[in-house]
């Protein structure tokens, strides 16, 4: 027996019961989702783990931006959530996640036991019919290097490789403090948005946002600085903006993203002060490793964070499809 249809949630907002359907021995359902609730978020992170102590895969499932980017949006059609139960248990997750520009990167997981039954070829052909609806997108599938399935997968529908991003990894106990007191790092607040949108768009190649546009389309300009999941840091040197960089904390791990040095003030140092700054508050928050992702073919930003004690722990890589 199959079932769609629409639910509403007091947490959730909104909730796409795209199919429900039982055997003799199990119901198995799935739910797109457009903000996830706190038990939700739970039961996905527990399902990374288990995937994870399988395979020591690597996931970029972005869940945490997410969860921040829903509580300062009012509306956010790009970040959009799958889930497959099997009695009531998640079994399956897929997650559409688009950072302000005009790509949608796909990626998701299945329980190592539910493998091989067309879980993820499921998720994967409803998820492909909702951002169909939004194209023109450059849609990204992400695949950690080493994962066999994840790689057949792609190859079956036709992705094409682009790119790869390694994850590098800091140990506290391996972090050798440098003085950059030549550096000041500053919270960022909400009159810095434009310049950080401004070098997002320098170093990344992420669209400039448009202030007429979000109004339009009733999203709310996000706090910059919004808690340890996300602090925003203005790079400056003799009182002028030289740089940015963002950081987050979540269970003991400090993250760095987002990290830039202007055209004109590079070649010099101040990356590497500008990271050892960084560095330094972190310790003080008493993160235990700090993150960080890097382009493989960023070689100078590459030598810099190895140069400061980073090691690169897993390989990302990116395919597009059509």
């Amino acid at each position: 027996m199959l079932e769609i249809g629409i639910t509403k949630g007091v947490e959730t907002g909104f909730e796409l019961v795209l199919l429900r359907g039982e055997t003799m021995d199990s119901h198995h359902s799935i739910s797109m989702k457009l903000e996830l609730n706190k038990e939700e978020y739970e039961n996905i992170k527990n399902l990374e783990l288990v995937c994870y102590n399988e395979q020591k895969t690597d996931l970029k499932l972005e869940l945490d931006f997410k969860m921040r980017r829903n509580k300062n949006t009012i509306k956010n059609k790009f970040m959009v959530e799958f889930l497959y139960y099997d009695n009531d248990v998640l079994v399956g997750y897929l997650g559409l996640c688009n950072f302000g520009g005009s790509t949608v990167e796909v990626s998701g997981m299945v329980h190592p036991k539910f493998r091989r039954n067309g879980v993820f070829k499921k998720l994967y052909l409803i998820a492909k019919d909702e951002w169909e609806k939004i194209c023109p997108l450059e849609v990204l599938v992400l695949c950690d290097h080493t994962s066999i399935s994840g790689s057949a997968f792609i190859n079956f529908i036709g992705g094409e490789y682009v790119s790869s991003e390694y994850k590098m990894c800091l140990n506290k106990k391996d972090l050798e403090p440098e003085n950059a007191n030549f550096i000041n790092l500053r919270l960022a607040t909400n009159e810095d948005a434009a310049e950080i949108d401004r070098q997002s768009c320098m170093y990344f190649g992420v669209p400039q946002k448009s202030d007429d546009k979000e109004e339009a389309a009733g999203i709310e300009k996000p706090l910059v600085h919004v808690d340890d999941n996300f602090i925003g840091y203005m790079a400056e040197l003799n009182g002028e903006i030289i740089g940015k960089i963002h950081i987050s904390i979540n269970d003991n791990k400090g993250f760095i993203y987002g990290f830039g040095v202007l055209k004109d003030f590079r070649g010099r140092g101040y990356g590497r002060g500008i990271l050892s700054s960084t560095l330094g508050l972190l310790i003080k928050k008493s993160v235990d490793s700090i993150f960080l992702e890097v382009a493989t073919e960023n070689k100078s930003a590459l030598s810099l964070y190895e140069s400061c004690g980073f090691k690169e722990i897993s390989v990302m890589d990116y395919y597009v499809v059509s």
